[in-house]
């Protein structure tokens, strides 16, 4: 069902209501009058009766003063319903909608928070978390001196560190079955992707042991002295490169050892 035709049902129940001899207490009220009416409800926390309200003033007064505050607590009411959904198409409506409300900013925001939400495990489909990515860049692209700048930085830090943790595992399974090629594939997207979060380091470290694996010495050396330089207060990452890199030295003397007996 389209919003139009949402909206057309909401007001087609208020009107089979008022003709089973409930009386409308909205009929004669100017659009100020009924967004305060609406409030009441949604103040009082009746946030199903709110909605009812704020549908019908964003539908019936949608060129007044007060239709985008009635879109946006419609939004809100829906968040706090934990219809997170629904809240963020009510809110993309808004900013689409109204483009100067001074409820745009506290939408972005909010569209992003809904997102994240609904935002399941890592092992699951990440729709939501990369709809939840876009919208938090978007926020801090948007408003880059905003008061909630430091939040967004660090759930956008969060949902990166999510998907990240993904492709991470991705890599580790075909790691596991000594399918190199394609866990550097996975490795590399973490990198490239996602080079902030904290699977990018041991990323870094595991792609170098693949191209070990794969008798790539010369690769896996340059990935690893370039590990210790990016990470050097990581002691543990920097330990693992540097035991790998002397594995990768000794297998090396060995088989030059090994190729001077043989001449």
């Amino acid at each position: 069902m389209n919003s139009n035709s949402f909206y057309i049902s909401v007001l087609i129940l208020a009107v089979f209501m008022a003709g089973c001899g409930k009386k409308d207490e909205t009929a004669y009220m100017t659009s100020k009058e009924h967004f305060a009416y609406a409030m009441k409800f949604f103040k009082k926390e009746k946030y199903s009766k709110a909605q009812e309200q704020f549908q019908v003033i964003t539908f019936k007064y949608s060129g007044s003063d007060v239709a985008d505050d009635a879109q946006f607590y419609l939004a809100e009411s829906y968040f706090f319903q934990k219809d997170y959904v629904l809240a963020a198409s009510e809110y993309d409506r808004l900013v689409s909608s109204y483009p100067r409300s001074e409820f745009v900013e506290e939408s972005m925001y909010k569209i992003a928070i809904c997102y994240f939400k609904l935002s399941p495990g890592y092992a699951l489909d990440q729709k939501f978390t990369y709809e939840a990515k876009d919208a938090a860049q978007n926020f801090l692209d948007l408003y880059p001196k905003s008061p909630r700048k430091a939040e967004m930085d660090s759930l956008y830090l969060t949902i990166t560190d999510k998907l990240a943790r993904k492709e991470f595992e991705n890599a580790h399974t075909y790691r596991k079955v000594t399918e190199y090629e394609a866990a550097i594939v996975y490795y590399d997207l973490v990198l490239n992707e996602y080079p902030k979060s904290q699977y990018a380091g041991r990323a870094l470290y595991w792609k170098a042991y693949c191209f070990y694996k794969l008798k790539l010495y010369e690769k896996a050396r340059l990935i690893l002295s370039r590990l210790t330089d990016q990470y050097p207060l990581d002691k543990k990452l920097v330990n693992d490169a540097l035991d790998l890199l002397d594995t990768i030295r000794k297998k090396e003397a060995r088989a030059q050892a090994g190729r001077k007996e043989g001449t």
